[in-house]
């Protein structure tokens, strides 16, 4: 069986994010799972890792889930993230901008250069179109967009001048402050976007519905271990809620209204 951890498996809590597992681990084996790996799996490909069929855990990012992985795996929970940005089970994007720049809101954005870090992010692209449309700013008025290939490197980006601005999720946001806050140094918040669910723990569509449960009670029973409470407190993890999947509709939805804005694409 396969787990893993991919989203904000930043190098620097690595450490941390194995521990977690490790916690994770003895929590769903006492709730009744079987089989379960010992170590996380790390892989680039990570579509091949999320719709195999020995997933028993893994977080996936919200775009994703609505769109390529939809019917193709199954939802579990949302992690709540004890961070700015986050109310609840929800999250959002904050835009950055180096500290130096002009600009007073988005509309300010029009001209200059952005950076995305995937076409298939919701907290880097698909909310960074919707912000722009909801701003006025038209889709052909940027001066350019630049696929990063990570949120890190998005905020790199701005901050040597290669690209004006970003959308980075909050969680994101608060984890490089936490652990590289000189990263973060002559870059400043412009503004934040319209929320949407955290990003979702899956597991493979073949597991049956009573590990399925078991794992849920894992879940609950690991993020209420006051044992764990330094691990979570690293990782930013303040709960954990079992979510109505229909609550993820707002991300096609927010999908749909920049498109109807002509925001099919950033680049």
């Amino acid at each position: 069986m396969i787990a893993a951890l991919p989203m904000y498996d930043v190098p620097e809590l690595k450490e941390t994010t194995d521990a977690f597992w490790q916690a994770l681990r003895g929590h769903f084996a006492a709730a009744g799972v079987t089989k379960l790996p010992e170590q996380l799996t790390r892989s680039d490909d990570s579509y091949a890792l999320w719709r195999s069929s020995d997933l028993i855990f893994a977080q996936t990012c919200g775009f994703p889930f609505t769109h390529d992985l939809k019917d193709q795996v199954r939802y579990l929970a949302t992690p709540c993230y004890d961070a700015p940005g986050c109310e609840g089970s929800n999250y959002c994007s904050f835009i950055i901008v180096r500290e130096g720049d002009t600009a007073a809101k988005g509309s300010d954005l029009a001209g200059r250069v952005a950076a995305f870090n995937s076409k298939d992010s919701q907290s880097g692209c698909n909310i960074l179109k919707h912000y722009l449309a909801e701003q006025g700013v038209a889709n052909g008025l940027l001066r350019g967009a630049i696929e990063s290939g990570a949120h890190r490197q998005s905020v790199k980006m701005v901050k040597q001048d290669l690209a004006d601005f970003c959308a980075i999720d909050c969680v994101s946001w608060a984890l490089i402050a936490a652990v590289a806050p000189e990263e973060l140094e002559g870059l400043r918040v412009l503004d934040r976007t319209a929320m949407a669910p955290c990003l979702p723990y899956i597991t493979s569509l073949s597991l049956p519905v009573e590990d399925v449960a078991a794992l849920r009670g894992g879940l609950a029973a690991a993020f209420g271990d006051p044992e764990l409470e330094e691990i979570r407190k690293r990782l930013l993890l303040d709960g954990v809620a079992v979510l109505d999947e229909d609550e993820y509709d707002v991300i096609p939805q927010q999908e749909l209204a920049a498109k109807l804005s002509g925001w099919a694409q950033v680049a």
